[in-house]
């Protein structure tokens, strides 16, 4: 890690799921930090520019909502003079502003709050069994609630359902 900013340094010395060890990023729980190394090291490999970031999650035990994490390679001026890959990593804590974004799923779709609980977590690419889980409800009870935001949202598929939710989430 070459640079942080004041409130990405804040999130890293907060022990809240991501962390730097000897110059590197590390995540928290172990298949996280498999998926992050990897990710970082696809990113140095291949010509990964803006316009194909690479896009994980980075759970966290102590709260509810992961990081997300764009990963995209920096290339270099002929010029620079560090040593080493540079990797640009934007780290969003999904915890911010969720109660902007599930008011307004509530406002336009009249969406219960267990029901904007399991839009969200469908947004973390979580499945109906992690769900369930989560939410410490059967998977019989999160079909109900994905059956019921297909009619709300008026939608048919659950890419369909997520894309539109992701859509809400921005910031209007």
């Amino acid at each position: 890690v070459q640079f942080a900013s004041e409130s990405a340094e804040m999130m890293l010395t907060k022990n809240c799921g991501l962390s730097i060890v000897e110059q590197k990023l590390v995540a928290e729980q172990e298949p996280d930090n498999i998926r992050l190394q990897n990710a970082i090291q696809v990113a140095i490999d291949s010509n990964c520019l803006q316009e194909n970031s690479i896009g994980i999650y980075i759970h966290r035990t102590q709260f509810p909502r992961p990081f997300y994490l764009v990963l995209t390679r920096l290339l270099k001026p002929g010029d620079e003079r560090r040593e080493g890959h540079s990797v640009f990593i934007l780290i969003k804590d999904l915890s911010q502003n969720i109660e902007r974004w599930a008011s307004r799923l509530k406002s336009s779709f009249d969406l219960s709050p267990r029901e904007i609980e399991c839009v969200v977590l469908l947004t973390e690419r979580r499945d109906v069994e992690e769900i369930a889980e989560v939410m410490d409800i059967s998977i019989e009870t999160v079909l109900q609630y994905i059956k019921s935001m297909f009619k709300k949202m008026d939608v048919r598929k659950q890419h369909e359902l997520v894309s539109l939710a992701l859509e809400y989430r921005r910031n209007r």
